[in-house]
């Protein structure tokens, strides 16, 4: 229990120490892109000062997952170099028991990143936009209202398509209008008009035709310049406000996701986007269980330079596999799931085979 305990003292301070570092160092090559905004801007150094603080969970999240690896190579590394890991051995502790600390805590942090970025991250996300964009660069709001390719199921069962909306003006672009039959399940009529403008009472489309639909084929198209139809919805039904990503959590994401759902929006890589924040700090526990061998056999051939290049190699095929999955699950050739945790399950997969062949002499027992 003694030795564990170090073993997970030596851990936590190594991965403070390369955590802190991380950060800081995207925080200061992010602020030197920045502060010409701040200084041209004339706003108050305060502003940059809250602007940073307010951004720290924020880093954090990309950082903390990824600092497990660092940290848990340089750990065995040192352990190795003084021969306090053969010693460790020599009294009975097999690989499992020494590293087990380190595993532990990765998942501790894994749970941890996900719970910050759950509660805290959306918060200080948000106050630092609002620095940013409204108190810097002096725009109304910080968050974006969409303009574009909006999509609206009616209360009476009509669904709305709309290319370009001026809330400005209360005027459409591109609009379809769309009346299904839910018995049949058929579009009974379809409504197509280049403008559509809000009179202050309702809606006047304009250049435009109606198409009438039978089970089997179109039925017949008329056309008009202008044309007034009953619809229940007005300008500010369509004023629809996006939050910016990092300052949504989880929950805020899938309940958005359903909306669009219940829209008839295609919502496939919003379902990547949350299965993306959900794995990554699970990323913690993959970089463990491959940095735990890779750092052990590689210990045997050179000392901590290498065995960190090693590893970080490792890192870099890792990241490089599960960006690549991602970009596949946008494009819809991947399923969300597989798109975000399949490299995790391969990853973790590489790990336990490297862990239960501890005892190769070679670096990669293949």
């Amino acid at each position: 229990m003694i030795l564990k305990r170090y073993v997970l003292k030596q851990f936590l301070q190594t991965y403070g120490l390369t955590l802190g570092a991380l950060i800081s160092m995207f925080l200061i090559i992010d602020c030197f892109e920045r502060i010409d905004e701040f200084v041209s801007r004339d706003a108050p150094m305060s502003f940059l000062f809250f602007y940073y603080l307010y951004k720290i969970p924020f880093v954090f999240f990309f950082m903390a997952p990824q600092a497990v690896l660092l940290a848990t190579v340089v750990t065995l590394a040192t352990l190795a170099r003084h021969n306090e890991f053969t010693a460790m051995k020599a009294c009975g502790i097999g690989v499992t028991g020494i590293t087990f600390p380190i595993l532990s805590c990765s998942i501790v942090i894994a749970f941890f990143v996900v719970l910050l970025n759950e509660f805290v991250a959306p918060i200080t996300s948000e106050r630092m936009n609002y620095i940013y964009y409204v108190k810097v660069r002096g725009m109304e709001s910080q968050s974006q209202l969409q303009r574009d390719n909006i999509w609206l199921r009616s209360s009476n069962g009509s669904i709305w398509n709309i290319s370009f909306y001026d809330p400005d003006k209360a005027l459409m672009r591109g609009v379809s209008l769309l009346y299904y039959d839910e018995e049949e399940l058929f579009m009974r009529r379809r409504v197509d008009a280049e403008r559509v403008l809000w009179n202050g009472k309702q809606w006047e489309f304009m250049n435009g035709s109606i198409r009438y639909f039978t089970k089997e084929s179109l039925k017949k198209t008329d056309f008009f310049e202008k044309e007034n139809f009953p619809v229940l919805e007005s300008p500010k039904d369509f004023q629809k406000i996006q939050k910016r990503p990092e300052e949504m959590s989880l929950r805020e994401m899938y309940r958005t996701i359903k909306a669009h759902e219940t829209e008839g929006l295609d919502t496939h890589q919003n379902w990547v986007d949350l299965h993306q924040k959900l794995s990554y700090p699970f990323i913690a526990v993959v970089m463990a269980l491959i940095g735990i061998p890779l750092s052990i056999r590689s210990s045997r051939n050179g000392g901590i330079l290498f065995c960190v290049s090693v590893s970080l190699s490792i890192g870099f095929v890792f990241s490089f596999i599960y960006a690549m999955g991602i970009s596949l699950g946008h494009g819809g050739t991947f399923h969300p799931v597989l798109a975000t945790w399949g490299p995790c399950f391969l990853f973790i997969c590489i790990g336990f085979y490297l862990l239960l062949t501890m005892d190769s002499d070679r670096l990669i027992p293949i």
